[in-house]
């Protein structure tokens, strides 16, 4: 007999909307009132022009897979703007359970609090097989919808007495989710997705880090990647050299290009993403620390193709951050959100997977922190920490005034 797979406890709109806040980067900005409603309706956009390529191009993924995480931001969006004007988790989702009963002509009755997404599910549920939703249609409500939330004041959402706007918001909100049932989701799932998403992206003060792809007990320590060292990097007629322990690494670099750039240097990122990552196909061949002893990842994890996806982020991350002052001025948390996850996309099926967004974000900037001081300086030492989850720098001038 196989046994099922005990269900996690049901997702309350309280629980995400708690969660969803403490990634508000607009709370208590003047503009977090607009910031969230001008969001909704350009998720809500985002979410109509990404069905329209889909047949415009023949996609073969799945719409509903596609239109999954633009609900999720719209979520996100739609449930801050309510928070922001007083109505609870529990009003919101009991005003739209009501107008979700009144569509498919259920009698009313209390809902029972707190309000889960799984009650909503089991709306949607009871009627999937007889409704009469048509997904270009409802499209259409959701954009319409969205356009009314985007274009109506916070004055004359004050203005609204307490009921009718809990009433509004409940009716936007079962629009968001007929909208979810249009593309055979389930809302708690796209709520958990969300929840997961920005957690990746903005952890707040919970980060933790990725556990060691190399840790003992299961590779011997030849094997693993130094938990510390430092790197020289020595610029010489136009071309860069690599030192470890005084013993060269790695070829000559240039910068390869026919307009100098300094990508010379660009070897600094693959230290920031063993400081931040714990990985480093390319560093692992350069150091000789590939984990022979498991034949399958030092194939696959360890191997050619790995190395030339980790050269290939890094190539395609500095040819974006050139036209960014190499990110000069960028703080965590800020840094291009489609950049982070094109990176996850590349990186599919490989263990540097299992990190977060908020840690390539910090192996990105940390690393181009290092690299404007390696061009100011015309090189220097990187020193590289895993443990503390550090990349500094310190020039050789440095080291003749000590």
């Amino acid at each position: 007999m196989i046994r099922a797979l005990p269900q996690p406890q049901p997702l309350s709109l309280p629980e995400y909307a708690l969660k969803a806040r403490q990634t508000n980067r607009f709370e208590s900005t003047p503009d977090e009132f607009d910031n969230l409603r001008f969001g909704y309706f350009g998720e809500a956009g985002g979410l109509l022009a990404s069905v329209k390529k889909a047949v415009r191009d023949q996609l073969t993924e799945p719409r509903s897979a596609l239109a999954a995480e633009e609900l999720g931001d719209a979520l996100w969006y739609l449930v801050g703007t309510a928070t922001f004007l007083e109505i609870s988790p529990n009003e919101l989702g009991e005003h739209c359970i009501r107008r979700l009963r009144k569509r498919f002509g259920e009698n009313d009755r209390p809902v029972s609090e707190p309000v889960s997404f799984r009650q909503i599910d089991g709306i949607l549920d009871t009627h999937k097989e007889g409704w009469d939703l048509d997904r270009v249609r409802q499209l259409g409500i959701l954009a319409n919808a969205a356009g009314s939330l985007a274009s109506t004041s916070l004055t004359q959402f004050r203005a609204m007495s307490p009921p009718a706007l809990r009433e509004h918001f409940g009716t936007l909100f079962a629009e968001w989710v007929l909208t979810c049932g249009c593309f055979d989701l389930r809302v708690e799932s796209i709520a958990r997705d969300n929840l997961d998403k920005i957690s990746s992206r903005w952890p707040g003060d919970d980060r933790i880090y990725t556990d060691y792809f190399d840790p003992d007990g299961k590779f011997p320590a030849h094997e693993q990647l130094p938990r510390q060292f430092e790197i020289e990097f020595v610029e010489r007629d136009g071309y860069v050299v690599q030192l470890l322990n005084g013993v060269f690494i790695g070829d000559r670099l240039t910068d390869n290009s026919n307009e100098a750039d300094d990508y010379r240097f660009h070897d600094v990122f693959h230290l920031a993403y063993i400081a931040y990552l714990g990985w480093s196909p390319v560093v692992r061949g350069l150091l000789k620390r590939k984990r022979k002893s498991d034949g399958k990842i030092d194939q696959n994890e360890d191997g050619a193709r790995a190395m030339i996806i980790e050269e290939g982020i890094a190539t395609w991350i500095f040819n974006h951050a050139k036209y960014f002052e190499f990110y000069d001025g960028v703080e965590a948390g800020k840094l291009d959100y489609g950049l982070l996850k094109q990176i996850q996309n590349m990186v599919a099926g490989y263990e540097v997977d299992q990190c977060r967004l908020w840690q390539w974000e910090l192996a990105i900037l940390k690393g181009f922190e290092v690299f404007r001081l390696l061009r100011l300086h015309r090189g220097g030492i990187v020193s590289v920490d895993m443990e503390s989850h550090e990349l500094s720098f310190r020039p050789f001038s440095t080291l003749a005034v000590q």
